[in-house]
């Protein structure tokens, strides 16, 4: 039997929606299979369309037929049972809601390099903000010991706990290596590193298919899922990424902003 031709219960999510897969609960029912389609068509989209789809998702374009992928783009995800597709719709429910939900307490930024990130931490502790308050996210190179040998014989869900002392985010913050499926390693300091590996352990079929390892890491520290999306492009391309929870009674949101500003730190377009 042809089971592309005969597939089993299926869900479908609209491409503008897929952030919210990140707020899926660990304990949602894990999928048969999952590709991207045209939503009008049924048709399985080719994995140049697709690579295209995932990097311009979330960002502005002027094409109208990059404009067109995003409309009528579709996650289907095919289920073994219809009980599968049914509990697992109402759970993209609730994960819509909380996506919704105002994150008003993290402040965000992307830097260029390390060194520009580091010294935004340095000017937020300086400036009475508490370590516990302040994040950082990047790809592990930028920490890299030339003359370190990782370890042997790790799997691809294995998270290796290197604690590091390197530069200001190791020193004042601490610093977890973790390996991310899809991703490889990468740098966790500060208030992100629990919820980090986390989500590391809960990643499913579903965020490999979205392209959302990192996105996913972000989202469980209370990052919009939008700005998720866009940051998880930027560290993969070499960038670093700052958060700062001002919800701390010490913490000043517009001064956190201010500082993250001045050092070069930048937000999602739009």
């Amino acid at each position: 039997m042809d089971e592309q031709a005969n597939p089993g219960p299926a869900f479908v999510i609209r491409a503008e929606e897929l952030t919210a897969v990140n707020y899926i609960a660990a304990s949602h029912p894990r999928p048969q299979s999952v590709e991207w389609i045209n939503r009008g068509t049924n048709q399985r989209l080719r994995p140049t369309t697709t690579d295209m789809l995932l990097r311009t998702l979330f960002q502005p374009t002027d094409s109208p037929s990059v404009q067109r992928l995003h409309e009528t783009a579709g996650l289907r995800i095919v289920f073994r049972s219809e009980s599968d597709r049914v509990r697992f719709a109402s759970e993209f429910e609730a994960a819509l809601r909380r996506e919704q939900a105002a994150r008003e307490h993290v402040v965000t930024a992307i830097f260029d390099d390390r060194e520009r990130a580091e010294a935004a931490i340095a000017d937020l502790c300086a400036g009475g903000f508490p370590r516990q308050s302040i994040s950082l996210l990047c790809r592990a190179s930028h920490f890299s010991d030339p003359a370190a040998k990782w370890p042997e014989g790790h799997r691809t869900r294995d998270i290796t706990g290197v604690i590091a002392g390197s530069g200001v985010a190791g020193a004042l913050l601490g610093l977890a290596v973790l390996l991310v499926p899809g991703v490889g390693a990468v740098a966790a300091a500060g208030a992100i590193t629990g919820s980090a590996i986390s989500s590391i352990t809960s990643i499913s079929g579903i965020i490999g298919a979205t392209g959302g390892a990192i996105a996913k890491m972000l989202t469980d520290h209370d990052v919009d899922g939008v700005s998720a999306a866009f940051y998880d492009r930027q560290i993969q391309r070499g960038k670093v990424f700052v958060s700062v929870d001002v919800m701390h009674p010490d913490a000043d949101r517009a001064r956190a902003r201010e500082i993250l500003d001045a050092h070069g730190g930048r937000t999602p377009p739009g």
